[in-house]
């Protein structure tokens, strides 16, 4: 895979697009390659849900809850519930690496398909607790949201396989 921040124009739209598509990109490539007895493990003693395949699986969640409930106004199908509000990372556990990382592939297809055509300055179809935002802020925290786990995944790789990178 050939990751690049760089946008195909100078535009703030396409930049915000470029951004979120290469943390996706590096997610993915942070996750690749590894066994699933290594996607799985859980080495930080203090979270004991949070694994390779874990973090992915919530990426590809979170992507959904924001994209196709909070910008489409979808059903909202994630596996987490006040029973399991950690449900994401639960099943998981369940899941073949490959599994998991066809499911973030296809969720990041479905994001992008509603993305296409919206305006960065167009409302959400739902509110977010105290404010309404718009696709831009949905887009930038996406950007934020993912770039911050790319870290745990960092860890998590580094903790399995000795593997580091960019």
């Amino acid at each position: 895979m050939s990751r690049t921040d760089a946008p195909p124009a100078p535009d703030e739209r396409a930049i915000a697009l470029a951004m979120l598509r290469y943390v996706r990109e590096t997610a993915l490539e942070k996750a690749e390659g590894l066994t699933d007895e290594l996607a799985h493990a859980t080495p930080l003693p203090t979270s004991p849900l949070m694994s390779v395949a874990a973090v992915v699986n919530h990426l590809r969640w979170i992507e959904h809850y924001w994209v196709e409930v909070v910008v489409a106004g979808g059903d909202d199908r994630a596996p987490w519930s006040e029973e399991h509000p950690d449900g994401e990372f639960e099943v998981a556990a369940q899941m073949t690496l490959d599994d998991v990382l066809t499911g973030y592939r296809q969720q990041i297809a479905a994001s992008d398909a509603v993305l296409a055509d919206l305006d960065l300055d167009a409302a959400t179809a739902r509110p977010r607790r105290d404010f309404h935002p718009n696709v831009r802020w949905v887009v930038a925290h996406l950007v934020e949201e993912t770039a911050r786990h790319n870290g745990h995944l960092d860890v998590l790789r580094e903790l399995a396989d000795g593997q580091v990178g960019d």
